[in-house]
Formats: C-alpha cells, sequence, structure tokens
C-alpha cells in the first residue's frame, strides 16, 4: 500500500472523535453532578446520578453539558485550527452566595436544584418453620423494613423480631430496631448516625441502647452495585443480667455492599464490629455453682446476608442469613448467635 494511504489513514485514526463522555449537570454556583438527562418535560430537566439519584431541576436555572470530543490539538484534516469548545454561559449567582444551601434567615431569591422527594418505601416479610422430629422445632421472624430520601439525605427504618422454641421451650425471643440516617456530602463521602434498640431474653440482655455518628465513604457505585465502608463512634446504654449496668462508648467500623444480579435477584450484606476499652464486669455462676466476679472485654460484630428474589412487583422470597457474636453476654455458650431464615415478602 502506497505510503501517502498509510499517512492518510494514521490521520484518520487521530482524528476521529472519542467516545462522549457522561452529561454534567452544572449548578447555578458551579458545583457540577455527573450523569445523565432521562427527560425534558414542562420546563424541567430529570437527571439521574448514580450516587444522588435521580433529581428535577429547572431547566432555566442549571445547564447540561456533554463532554465534547477530543480533537486534534494543531490542525484538522482541511488545514484549519479545530474551534475551541464554547463554555457554558455561567448562571447568574446573587452576591455572598458561596454553596447549595441558602440560609435558612435570607429570602432565596431562585431555586438552584429541586432534589427527588420519595414517599416512604420498603418491605414486610414474615417467615415461619415447623419441623417435627424427636421433638417439634419451630421458628417465627418478623421483619419490617421502610426507606425514604429527600435530596442527599436517605432516611432508613427496620425492624427484626426473631422467635423460636424447641420442645416448647423458647430458644430465640430477641427484638432490634435500627433507625439510620445518612447525609451525602459529595459523590463519595457521607456521614451517618444510627440509633439502635435491642432486647433479648434469650441472652439475658434487657436493653441495649446504641447511638452511632460516623463518617464513610463510597467506595464505587454503578447502576449494579454499590460499596461503602467507614469509622465512627458509638454510645451505649446496656441492662442485662450478670453484667455491668450502665453507659460505655465503643470503636466502630462498618460495611455495606449491594448487588442487584438481574432484575429478579438482589444480593446484599453488611458487616459491623465494635470495640470498647473499657471492660464490663461479670458477676453469676460458674458451671459448678461458684460465684463469679470477673472483666470482660467490651466487643461485638455482626454479619448479615440476604438474597431477595422477586415473584411478581410486590411479592419476594427472602434468605438471611445472620450471624451475631456479644462478648458482654454472661453466658459464654450465648455469646453467638446465628440464625438462617426464608421469608415472604411484600413491597409497598
Amino acid at each position: 500500500m502506497p505510503w501517502n494511504l498509510l499517512l492518510a489513514g494514521a490521520l484518520l485514526a487521530l482524528a476521529w472523535p472519542a467516545a462522549a463522555a457522561a452529561s454534567q449537570l452544572v449548578l447555578a454556583n458551579g458545583d457540577r453532578v455527573t450523569g445523565r438527562v432521562t427527560k425534558r418535560e414542562n420546563g424541567l430537566i430529570y437527571f439521574h446520578s448514580d450516587v444522588l439519584g435521580d433529581l428535577v431541576a429547572p431547566a432555566d436555572r442549571v445547564t447540561v453539558v456533554e463532554t465534547p470530543p477530543e480533537h486534534v490539538s494543531s490542525r484538522s484534516l482541511a488545514g484549519l485550527a479545530p474551534a475551541p469548545a464554547k463554555a457554558p454561559p455561567p448562571a447568574a449567582t446573587p452576591a455572598g452566595y458561596s454553596g447549595w444551601w441558602w440560609p435558612w434567615w435570607v429570602a432565596r431569591p431562585f431555586l438552584v436544584l429541586k432534589p427527588v422527594v420519595t414517599h416512604w418505601t420498603g418491605k414486610v416479610e414474615f417467615g415461619y418453620d415447623n419441623e417435627l422430629t424427636t421433638v417439634r422445632t419451630t421458628t417465627t421472624t418478623t421483619r419490617i423494613e421502610a426507606d425514604r430520601t429527600v435530596g442527599p439525605d436517605s432516611l432508613q427504618l427496620k425492624d427484626v423480631y426473631l422467635y423460636g422454641s424447641s420442645d416448647e421451650s423458647p430458644t430465640t425471643d430477641q427484638n432490634e430496631f435500627d433507625f439510620r440516617w445518612r447525609h451525602q456530602l459529595d459523590d463519595r463521602w457521607f456521614t451517618q448516625a444510627n440509633t439502635s434498640y435491642i432486647t433479648d431474653k434469650i441472652r439475658l440482655v434487657n436493653a441495649n441502647i446504641e447511638q452511632e455518628a460516623a463518617l464513610g465513604y463510597k467506595l464505587f457505585a454503578n447502576s449494579r452495585q454499590t460499596l461503602d465502608v467507614g469509622v465512627g463512634v458509638t454510645g451505649q446504654y446496656l441492662n442485662a443480667t450478670g453484667v455491668q449496668k450502665g453507659a460505655d462508648y465503643l470503636g466502630d467500623i462498618f460495611q455495606d455492599y449491594t448487588y442487584k444480579i438481574n432484575g429478579r435477584y438482589t444480593l446484599s450484606e453488611d458487616v459491623s464490629a465494635d470495640y470498647s476499652p473499657d471492660r464490663r464486669g461479670e458477676y453469676g455462676l460458674t458451671p459448678l455453682g461458684t460465684p463469679v466476679n470477673s472483666e470482660a472485654l467490651n466487643y461485638d460484630y455482626k454479619f448479615h446476608a440476604t438474597l431477595q428474589g422477586k415473584i411478581s412487583e410486590h411479592l419476594s422470597l427472602n434468605l438471611h442469613f445472620e450471624y451475631d457474636y456479644d462478648n458482654a453476654v454472661l453466658d459464654a455458650a450465648a455469646r453467638s448467635e446465628q440464625h438462617i431464615t426464608t421469608t415472604l415478602g411484600y413491597a409497598f
């Protein structure tokens, strides 16, 4: 092949435009949100961000920027320098405005961005198992979960009640309530506050109240997978039989992961661990009946994984695996618990 044809092919390859990048929504204060436009309707722009979710903004208050294709840096094939890409015109910004949020005591002259505010949505689950061998073993599970998003804030409520018996003697009787508030600082960083209340009659925990304040980081997020990690501090009030009663503080780490396998199956998993440098006094009896007065390390860790399979738009079949260890429980045999439950869920 003649050398001039080879040279022309090389120039064409260099001049071929690169694939367009994702769109950017430019706010009035200059902040940018990466994602894509889903539709334009009635003077509004509907925009989807993998991190912030679905947003709605007035078309005359924001600018959508498509990253232009790369051009030949020196000259085009026609021998002329390519025209520079035009920057979007800056939106009018009132004097003294330096951030997204406007002070509540000052009248806001315009709406920069209107995040989607969702109603409460969630799921109710119920599971029952009755097994008859030499003894009758029954297990009952009730779960309620509800979520809501308000701009950069996401709220989550969870309540789990587990009850099990063997030969009419209770083997599991526990209830756990959690409320989590998570606030996105930007595309990656977020703060988190989690309040939990736990009772467990088998492990003799009358009340375990915990309040966590944490800082988290989103390692990655896309339309199918999300992975978050974080560290924090937890204040605890424990009232349990045979263990020193009162308040304590613990350092904690957490991690949660969600993977949408396909349109029908979703795998979710979360891990948390707490540790306190302060020990808790234990008071009770040994198996031989002698009094015990010792100090136990105060730490615990939890693992929970769920595989959800959608049956219909509202019905789902859920498989849960839970492992919980609490070293502050008096009875060493009851410090660890493991549950595998199957539930039928109804989404609302």
